[in-house]
């Protein structure tokens, strides 16, 4: 049970971790489209395989602009759209060309003069998704011919857009052209997962703690409760600096990481014992488009907390954010970047950069309280290059009693590793 509470999404990084009841003394620290590239120095590096990548995917959005100026073709682009049940109105790419008898397939074969099977090779190196990255062009574009398609292997690289003609240009990677563009990236989305309620019900607190994407339909009758009535701590409300992702990405996917010990003993690596995001396990479906949230989602049980302070007597737990850009729930960075953060938070604030809960003794009976804590972490390990896309770190959450950055409405902040304020959480255990 203790594996099925903690280690729903295990990742191991390098870390040393210890909780202290001292907390030091608060510190005060120190915000028109067009189609140009952006400079070197601001772009992304692509590897040779992303390079090559790219091509296979340019080699696609220009067809995909070709086989649009037909109509019909468009017609049926926007109704294939339109029916998608996946957020954004996504469409897997691959499974997009071959619906209907193969009609988009045999679209962008035409339109290009060419066959079929040219298509289809390139699409065989990278699994893609289709879609309006803008709302605003979603609701906007009516089938007609006002339309660009474009592509990128990486976040906030320049996108490499067409128009119906094939004319190629590129597009401000900060900023998305009036135009309405339809969108031929890398997947991001789980096209095979099935679909979730926006709020997870749960007949047992169990339930909302497996992790596993599972959680009981009841069939025993009586009262269902919330994920709200599962003790535990939460996250009521979340504000976040900028969403960390290009407009050619989408809407960002914030994750909330809780991150402790990977084994008994182990002061030298770092767990993520519970994920929190759109594509978490039960329970723990998070689903943040905008900047700001309120509401009242768990973030780690009672339960839960409970059997870490039994497995790892004294240590406490890190609270980390991401932007996710590849696997759902899994982090994947780079370790120069998680390293210069943990080791400026550990400097800064002597490293109190983790979370505890205490039980105190009050008129009202026993309660729990989070605290500042201890985390001497200075090592995050890396499987960056193993993948196409790379997580954006949003930061560790600094309680405001040891960062002084106070706000009236937040009571933790996420600072990044130039102790930026990232993203301000207001966490509650209920």
């Amino acid at each position: 049970m203790l594996s099925r509470l903690l280690f729903p999404a295990l990742l191991v990084v390098a870390v040393a971790a210890c909780a202290d009841h001292d907390v030091p003394t608060a510190q005060s620290s120190s915000g028109s489209p067009s189609v140009s590239a952006p400079s070197p120095e601001t772009g992304p590096s692509l590897s040779a395989a992303a390079r090559s990548d790219e091509v296979h995917l340019e080699a696609l959005a220009r067809r995909m602009g070709q086989a649009l100026k037909d109509p019909a073709f468009r017609a049926y682009v926007k109704s294939e759209l339109d029916r998608s049940t996946f957020p954004e109105h996504k469409l897997q790419f691959q499974r997009f060309l071959r619906l209907n008898g193969r009609q988009a397939l045999r679209a962008l074969a035409a339109a290009s003069g060419e066959t079929e099977q040219a298509v289809a090779a390139d699409t065989a190196a990278v699994a893609l998704e289709f879609y309006f990255p803008v709302p605003a062009h979603r609701a906007a574009w009516s089938g007609d011919g006002n339309l660009l398609v474009a592509t990128a292997i990486e976040d906030h690289e320049a996108p490499i857009a067409f128009d119906l003609d094939g004319r190629r240009q590129l597009l401000d990677p900060s900023r998305p052209p009036a135009t309405p563009v339809l969108a031929i990236v890398p997947v991001e989305t789980d096209f095979d997962a099935p679909a979730r309620p926006a709020r997870m019900q749960c007949v047992l607190p169990e339930d909302c703690l497996a992790g596993d994407g599972g959680g009981s339909t009841g069939g025993g009758g009586g009262i269902t409760p919330s994920v709200g009535d599962v003790p535990g701590l939460y996250l009521t409300y979340a504000q976040y600096s900028q969403s960390f992702e290009g407009w050619l990405k989408g809407s960002p996917e914030f994750e909330i990481h809780i991150m402790g010990p990977a084994q008994p003993g182990d002061t030298a690596n770092l767990a993520s014992f519970q994920c929190v995001g759109e594509h978490a396990g039960a329970g723990y479906v998070w689903d943040m488009n905008d900047l700001t949230w309120s509401g009242s989602q768990l973030l780690f049980s009672n339960a839960q907390m409970d059997a870490f302070s039994t497995a790892y007597p004294g240590r406490a737990f890190v609270i980390f954010a991401i932007e996710d850009d590849d696997t759902a729930c899994g982090i994947r960075t780079d370790s120069d970047r998680g390293n210069a953060l943990l080791k400026a938070l550990n400097e800064a604030y002597a490293s109190y950069k983790a979370a505890k809960d205490d039980k105190i003794l009050t008129p009202g009976g026993l309660t729990r309280i989070l605290r500042a804590a201890r985390s001497g972490s200075t090592l995050l390990s890396s499987v960056y290059s193993f993948l196409k896309s790379n997580d954006d770190i949003v930061g560790v959450a600094v309680a405001d009693s040891v960062s002084g950055r106070y706000s009236p409405l937040t009571n933790w902040t996420v600072l990044d590793k130039s102790l930026n304020t990232t993203a301000t959480y207001k966490l509650e255990i209920h």
